[in-house]
């Protein structure tokens, strides 16, 4: 377990077993100063310098531990990869929101947006823009457990799930990073 507490951010992605690894290590490694300069939040969790950074790294760091726990019980029907990767893209505006408003990647986002239902947007837009930039592409559940990671909230519906099996332990993982955990790991992210 302490093994598994020290690996920063790109050892983590490196051991994703996905065909997309190579992109999300492009990803990082395109963006890793925003990563690790931006706060995980503006108060909630991670609210330090580099708290996205460590947030993700702590998601991930969950996942790995928890999908297992989970599949000795029964078979889960999605793979420890695919929450891996809605882990690592689940937050992805924060970086360019919490980001220093000099940089031009950063910039224009903080300029359009401002609330956080706009924020939001910017999510997908700049998933977006990884999709045209890098190939970026996600399942549908991948899409549904990106959406839903922090909850259904509006969209909930007693008469049907609206969030799928993946999207519950994404959110788990995600919930425990920033709700027992708020206020630990700070830089075990990395560089």
């Amino acid at each position: 377990m302490t093994d598994l507490l020290k690996k920063p951010l790109r050892l983590l992605l490196e051991e994703i077993d996905d065909p997309r690894r190579e992109t999300l290590l492009k990803i990082y490694d395109d963006h890793k100063d925003l990563f690790h300069y931006a706060a995980g939040s503006s108060n909630n969790h991670q609210a330090w310098e580099g708290g996205y950074g460590d947030h993700i790294a702590e998601c991930l760091r969950i996942n790995d531990i928890t999908y297992d726990a989970l599949q000795s019980l029964r078979p889960l029907n999605f793979s420890k990869a695919s929450a891996a990767i809605a882990l690592f893209f689940h937050d992805i505006e924060k970086p360019f929101r919490y980001g220093p408003s000099e940089d031009m990647r950063c910039k224009p986002w903080q300029e359009k947006f401002d609330t956080p239902a706009s924020w939001e947007k910017a999510k997908w837009d700049i998933l977006a823009q990884f999709n045209s930039h890098y190939g970026l592409t996600f399942s549908a559940e991948e899409e549904n457990s990106i959406k839903y990671t922090h909850g259904e909230g509006d969209d909930y519906r007693k008469d049907r799930r609206v969030s799928t099996p993946l999207a519950a332990h994404v959110h788990h993982c995600d919930n425990t990073s920033a709700r027992i955990w708020h206020d630990k790991g700070k830089g075990l992210g990395g560089p």
